[in-house]
């Protein structure tokens, strides 16, 4: 479940709305951790030169993703592609 930041409340229905919110995923007594997907490590060869062009190419877009989180993306993007 992904959790947002939301603005403060500006009336009193929406400050109670928002405290019953805040713990409608909590079971009574019950500790709840949030789960993460898993992942795998995977070593991956790149071409020091390639390697190079991809961070200039991630840094000059200014979208704000590491190299995994880009490689990921581009991955899914293919993937969906072939769907």
């Amino acid at each position: 479940m992904k959790q947002t930041v939301r603005k403060k409340p500006t009336t009193t229905k929406a400050a109670n709305d928002f405290i019953e919110q805040a713990g409608s995923n909590l079971a009574e007594g019950e500790v709840v951790k949030k789960s993460k997907p898993k992942k795998s490590q995977v070593p991956l060869i790149i071409p020091l030169l390639l390697l190079k062009e991809l961070d200039e190419h991630i840094e000059s877009s200014g979208v704000g993703l590491s190299r995994s989180a880009w490689i990921c993306q581009v991955i899914k993007e293919k993937l969906n592609e072939k769907a």
